[in-house]
């Protein structure tokens, strides 16, 4: 089946029309994330995030050694004033 070359401008163009508009829709949405985990609600969702996670915890629990040498080395140094 042959399309004719009006038919397929068309196709090209609402296709082209389709694209630009979903582009327009992601760049707003993109922003609109951003401003919203740049505000005071944003911050709490991503700390409330991580903490659910248990990332924190898991880091300390698998780096407890380091974690407490850096605390030792840190009070020698700085404990003092």
């Amino acid at each position: 089946m042959r399309r004719s070359r009006e038919s397929l401008y068309q196709i090209r163009y609402y296709r082209k029309k389709t694209m630009d508009s979903l582009r327009k829709v992601n760049k707003q949405l993109k922003a609109d994330k951003k401003l919203f985990m740049d505000s005071p609600e944003g911050i709490t969702y991503k700390k409330r995030l991580m903490k659910e996670s248990g990332y924190q915890e898991k880091y300390r629990e698998k780096n407890k050694e380091k974690i407490r040498k850096y605390q030792k080395e840190y009070q020698l140094a700085y404990g003092k004033f």
